[in-house]
Formats: structure tokens, sequence, C-alpha cells
């Protein structure tokens, strides 16, 4: 940048980064430097899975999303569940795709299935990594597929699918860390998950 200046001076001028002019160029330089980074910042920030703090808030008050005490990945899920919130209109395949843009991840995840009772539905095969990795908790998720599905309807529970599963005795002893059992891509410790069922009028809520 500093050569670019000098170039549009005339020879009558040292064009040099250690002449006084080149000192002044170089002050200048930098805080250029860092208002053009605060700009591309702020361009950036203007996308909800890049905005953070300030940012996420003015976008969250936009649409109408309180925030709480939650951390910016947890209420850029809430805010991305909000938008879509807004534009549902009860249907299954409609509260599917609400939850799968909450989640960033394939609506072919979820399973939405009419209860026994009138009004009331539930789920089943919902992938508790993907909402771990949202940034949710369980609990939250309930609260937001309640929220999303038509107003009067029940969600009478929630199952969700973790990656850690036990093994026959026969697979176990013939192979104590087959991927079926109790090994290193099962095992809650070393980083699978268990799974969980919810019923949400049994289970506290986060407010949305």
């Amino acid at each position: 940048m500093i050569k670019d200046w000098f170039s549009k001076l005339p020879d009558t001028f040292v064009k040099s980064e250690n002449s006084n002019l080149g000192k002044i160029f170089s002050l200048l330089e930098d805080e250029i430097t860092q208002l053009k980074d605060t700009f591309t910042r702020i361009e950036e920030w203007r996308d909800l899975n890049n905005a953070q703090g300030k940012t996420l808030d003015f976008i969250g008050n936009d649409v109408g999303q309180r925030r709480g005490k939650t951390s910016d990945d947890v209420y850029r899920a809430l805010i991305k569940s909000k938008i879509a919130r807004d534009r549902s209109d009860g249907t299954f395949n409609k509260v599917i795709e609400v939850l799968a843009q909450t989640l960033n991840c394939d609506p072919s995840e979820f399973q939405l299935h009419s209860a026994d009772e009138p009004a009331a539905v539930y789920m089943t095969n919902a992938p508790i990594d993907t909402i771990y990795a949202a940034g949710l908790t369980p609990y939250t998720f309930t609260n937001i597929v309640q929220s999303t599905v038509s107003g009067g309807v029940k969600v009478q529970s929630i199952q969700m699918d973790g990656t850690f599963e036990l093994s026959s005795i026969e697979d176990f002893e013939g192979n104590p860390t087959g991927n079926n059992g109790l090994s290193s891509i099962a095992l809650p410790s070393q980083g699978g998950t268990i799974g969980a069922y919810i019923v949400p009028d049994k289970e506290t809520t986060v407010p949305l």
C-alpha cells in the first residue's frame, strides 16, 4: 500500500519508508488496515452464521427472539428456529423443515408421527449428536419442537438417538472392542453419545 502511495507522488519527494513521509505513510497504513478489517468484520457479521455478541443481539431483536443467558452458539440456533417457526404452517413437513434449518441438517434425520391420542404427535430418531453440535441441549430442542407444532397440538415424546450400543454376549466375548458394543467408537467416555427419551410436560423446559 505504501509503495502505491509513493508511486502517486512526484519525484521531488524522498520515496523511502525510512523518510519522514514514509513513517507517516506507515502510521496511516496501520490505521487504514484496522479500519478495513473492521468493515470486513461488519460485512461478515451481517450473516447470521458468523454474527457474534451485540451484533447477534441486534439480529435476535429484529426477529423477536430473546437471548436470555444463552451462549452465541445456542442463541444463533434459537434465532434460526424463530425465523423458521414464523414461516411454519404447522404441517408435518413444515415442522421437519423448521427443525432441519435450526440444526443445519437434512430433514430426513427426523421422523414425526401422529400419536394415538387426539391432537398429539411424537418424534423418533432425532439425532442427538446433531443437536449437541448446534449448541443445544435435548431439553432446549424439545421446547423448540413443542413451539413449532400447531397451537393446541401436544408433543407426546421425543426419542433422541445416540451412538452408544451394548453388544451381545457373544460379540463382547469374541470382539470386546467391536463397533457394536463397548468400543472406542461406542463408549460415551471416548466419544460415543447416549440417546435420550423425553416427555416434554414432565421435563423442565427452556423459555424461548
